[in-house]
């Protein structure tokens, strides 16, 4: 169990993730203190050359700033990420003068272009490299990172190219739907549809291979399978 007033931050690129998933993860975590840290676009695709474990610090140092938190109050931080089709072929990226936001297919992206979406997968997939054995950040906190692909609403509405307008009221759909529901929740995450695998590494090769990372993929199950020992013990034969 975590212990008492220990925070679980999770880390999510905008405030649909925290909608779609805060109040049920609130009720499967064993603690009051699930927390959203929003960065407001994909921290693992930035540019800026700052070292990507780093960056991950810097967010829980500004959530840290923003709650008066220090780094013992963390029992640990969850970086969920979009995959966007990073891991796909050059010749998977095709030049679509009709899209200028990448547009996901099941096995290439439309994108006005393409050469930028390249050189901005190369840095996701050198910082995802980096982040996926990483252990701790802030020195001390444990971390770990799990994938939705391409994106959040790609897995839970099999969409990946919704309007913002439609994104909000799907994550508010889904949060609607298992909110009240734990057991369904887990289960959603745990579907042969979605899932790749039970093992964390194992998932992370799968998804880097082919064309996967274009598909509706998710490894979160594997994330809430190591929650048993934070779920009530009513949920935990589901696990």
């Amino acid at each position: 169990m975590i212990p008492d007033k220990k925070i679980v931050l999770f880390i999510v690129e905008g405030f649909n993730d925290e909608t779609a998933l805060a109040v049920s993860l609130e009720t499967l975590i064993s603690t009051d203190n699930v927390k959203f840290e929003i960065t407001d676009g994909d921290v693992t695709s930035d540019y800026y050359g700052k070292d990507i474990a780093a960056k991950v610090g810097d967010c829980v140092k500004r959530h840290c700033e923003k709650y008066n938190y220090s780094k013992d109050d963390f029992a640990e931080v969850v970086l969920l990420v979009d995959m966007d089709g990073a891991f796909i072929d050059n010749e998977s990226y095709h030049l679509s003068h009709n899209h200028i936001k990448p547009f996901y297919d099941t096995d290439k992206i439309h994108y006005n272009n393409p050469d930028k979406l390249k050189d901005s997968h190369e840095i996701k997939r050198r910082n995802l490299s980096r982040l996926i054995p990483l252990t701790k950040v802030f020195r001390t906190i444990p971390f770990s990172v799990y994938f939705f692909s391409c994106n959040l609403d790609h897995v839970i509405c099999s969409d990946a190219n919704l309007t913002q307008e439609l994104k909000h009221k799907i994550a508010a759909k889904f949060d609607k739907q298992f909110k009240n529901s734990p057991v369904d929740f887990i289960n959603f995450f745990h579907a042969d549809a979605i899932t790749v695998s039970d093992k964390y590494n194992d998932s992370w090769d799968y998804i880097k291979r082919d064309n996967n990372s274009l598909k509706r993929y998710s490894n979160f199950n594997v994330y809430l399978s190591l929650e048993a020992v934070r779920i009530p013990r009513d949920f935990s034969h589901i696990i």
